[in-house]
Order: structure tokens, then sequence, then C-alpha cells
């Protein structure tokens, strides 16, 4: 399951792609008892899943979306919904013992969205983590089409075994990825974008767009985004076919309850000269957090699943909740939520997700960047809502019966994964 956005940085410049997208986030008869010999200290250890399998998991998500027009707006609230069934398999390679789990999503809405993951159950810490190498993805939406690739030089750690009441982990890790936006017809485009983050959230970003028709080119933009937990996040932007300069952000650290944003180049320009203070809109106030993103895992014990699970309602399961939050300084955005999810024995050799239900908030700012809406510190939108996705019937094959997939040892680093993550929100069962 993905534990985190898949996020592009800075993937459009939004003045000239205004897709619409809901915020989804995923989402598994008896839990699995915390101590069972599958995942004891010491014991032989074996993956909770069972490869080949075909878990289906219909979802529904709500959400209300309210925007504001400047400071003092009372804004304007709009609902919105998605219903689909993402489609989740796992195929494994005995001789390597890595997994490929493709994941399809559905939606009743019209898109379809494949994600395609590489990962691997390793000793970790007494008992396993489940792994994620890295990962592709692509989405269709009518004329619009988007691929890219996500790569993990540390690796990331996703979930981890046994789950014994208490045990906490992160799944923020460092990453290298990129994307490839095309939209035919009306409109028309071409767009690439690649990133370099931290597990802290700092990164380093380019994005270059060209507006098509006919396949000739027609305007042209390129960009590039820096953002620091402890220097100012500068953001470039050259629109030659506008007939603009390169323009440059500088956003500093907070300081006295404001963030001065600086905009310099040699005119013209695609945004005012000189530098405003824009009110600190970072969460606590008065200072970047320490770090920009997190995604904190922590399990709770068994529990009872919600009345929200339906058919898996009333049941005896494994409780973990995920905490997330990223903070970007230059997109002027800050997206949360809290994830509970409820691991079952869905079948013989299945220990999954019989349940998710997530919990979001999506926020934009008017923090001075050249394409945010204005430089006041206030919203400018709030996204709420709330997903749960529930698994169905599981079909698991037999080809793969008997094969016990290597599991490996793994050396990770002595702090994991918090060494020197569009926008679109995406979701993995991983």
């Amino acid at each position: 399951m993905r534990y985190r956005f898949h996020r592009p940085r800075l993937l459009a410049v939004w003045a000239f792609c205004a897709l619409a997208a809901g915020c989804a986030q995923p989402g598994a008869p008896s839990a699995v008892p915390s101590g069972s010999a599958a995942f004891a200290p010491n014991a032989a250890p074996t993956p909770p899943v069972t490869a080949p399998v075909t878990i289906p998991y219909p979802y529904v998500n709500n959400w209300t979306t309210t925007t504001y027009s400047g400071p003092g707006s009372k804004g304007k609230t709009t609902p919105g919904s998605d219903t689909g069934v993402t489609t989740v398999k796992f195929a494994v390679d005995p001789k390597t013992g890595v997994y490929d789990v493709p994941e399809t999503i559905a939606s009743k809405s019209g898109y379809v969205e494949v994600l395609n993951s590489a990962i691997g159950f390793y000793r970790y810490r007494g008992g396993i983590a489940q792994i994620i190498l890295s990962d592709n993805f692509s989405y269709v939406a009518g004329p619009f089409v988007q691929t890219g690739m996500d790569t993990y030089p540390q690796t990331q750690n996703s979930i981890d075994f046994p789950m014994t009441p208490g045990r906490a982990w992160s799944a923020a890790a460092t990453h290298v990825s990129y994307t490839n936006a095309q939209l035919s017809g009306k409109g028309a485009y071409g767009q690439n974008s690649s990133v370099n983050e931290n597990a802290d959230g700092t990164y380093a970003s380019q994005t270059n767009y060209s507006s098509t028709k006919g396949g000739a080119n027609q305007d042209n933009y390129a960009s590039t985004a820096s953002v620091s937990l402890t220097a100012p996040s500068t953001y470039s932007l050259a629109m030659p076919a506008a007939g603009m300069n390169e323009l440059t952000q500088t956003f500093a650290l907070p300081a006295g309850g404001t963030i001065a944003v600086t905009n310099s180049g040699k005119r013209p320009l695609p945004a005012k000269r000189g530098t405003v203070k824009v009110k600190d809109w970072y969460p606590g106030g008065g200072a970047l957090p320490s770090a920009l993103y997190k995604d904190d895992f922590r399990v709770i014990g068994t529990a009872t699943t919600p009345s929200t699970c339906k058919s898996r309602a009333g049941q005896s399961a494994t409780h973990v909740v995920e905490s997330f939050a990223n903070l970007d300084p230059v997109a002027g955005s800050y997206n949360t939520y809290t994830a509970d999810y409820y691991l079952l024995a869905l079948a013989k050799g299945q220990f999954w997700f019989a349940c998710i239900v997530e919990n979001y908030t999506n926020d934009n700012y008017a923090n001075g960047w050249v394409f945010a809406a204005g430089h006041w510190g206030g919203l400018t939108s709030h996204q709420v809502g709330t997903e749960t996705l529930i698994a169905s019937a599981v079909k698991a094959g037999t080809e793969a019966r008997g094969i016990r997939p290597n599991v490996p040892v793994l050396p990770f680093p002595s702090l994991p994964f918090r060494v020197a993550p569009l926008v679109e929100r995406g979701r993995a069962f991983r």
C-alpha cells in the first residue's frame, strides 16, 4: 500500500494545467497474533502474503473543498465524491524473493491508474520489514496521460513485523523520481518533471513545459525549485516564449511572524520585483517544523473493526495508525492525513489489510509563489475528506504454493530512512 503521496514536485504551472483530482488515499476471519511463529523474533521469517494472490478493494471517497478569493473571504464550499475498485495483485520471483505488486485503480469517475511496485521482505529488528525498492505508475483520464517512476537509493521501509503493540517506524525515505505528462486535443501540452527528495522533505526539482498544436511547440517554460529547512528556499521560472526574463523567487525563513518573499530578475518578469512580507502560515507558527515531511506508523494492538468497515465490521484485527504530513514552502501547500489500518487473515497465508479508513486535509495558501493566488498568507483552498477501502473476496493462486521466497538480511542505515515524495495523490497496497 502506498504510504505516502505520489508527489511530482511543482508538477505543472497550475495556470496552464487545472486538472481536478479527488484527494484519495487508500487502503485488508481473526487477526494474526503479534507473537505468531511467522513473525516471532529469531524465527524463520515468512512474508505475510503468499503469492500469487489478488485482492479487490472497493472504495468510497467523499470530500468538501472550500476556496477563498482573498483576505476576509468567507469561502465557497463544494462537495465531491468518487467510488471505484482498487485491485491489488502479488506475484513473486522465487529466485530473488522480490515481489511484483501491480495495483490498478478503476474509478467510476473515468480515470484509471496503475501503480507497479517492486518490494521485498527482509529480516529487520528481530522480525521482517516490507521494503519498497522502486515503483512506476501510469494515470489516464480521457486525453490526459501521466507516467512516472520512483527509486529509493536507501530503500523505503513500509511495514514492520511483528506487529507488537507500541512498535513504531517511519516510511519517510530519500527518493529520486520523474514524471511525464501529456494532454492531447484542445489545450494540448507536454511536460516533464524530476525531483531528488530527502527523507526530511527537502528537495531539488526541475520542470519543463511546452504547449503544442499539431505537434508544433507554441510556448514553453522551464522552472527549478530548491527547498531547505535551514536556509531560504528558491524558485526560478523562465518563460521566453511569453517574452519574459527569468524570475527568481526567494522564500526566507520566518521571522517576526512573517515570511519575506523576494522577486528578482531583469524586467520584464512574470511577477512584480521586490519583497513582500507574507503572514507566517506554517503549522505551529514562528518556524519551519523539524522536518517538512513525516510518515510515521504505530501499532496500536488488537481492536474490533469499526462499523465504517461494513462487510468487515465487528472482527478482531491488528490496528495500525499512520500519521502523515507534508509542507512545501514554495508551492504553499500543507497536506496531512491520519489512516487507520485493520489487518486480518483474509485467507490462508494472506495476512493483509481488511479495511482502511483515512481522514485527510489538503491546504493551499497565498504564500507569494508566482502561481499562487496572492501573498496575504491565508488559505486559498481547504479540502477535507474521508476515504474507506474494504477488502472483498481474495483470489489466491496455487502455482507458487510451497515456494518460500528468499528473506535476505538487508544492511539498513543505523537511523533507518531518516538520512539526507501531485498536486495529486495516489495509493498503493505494498
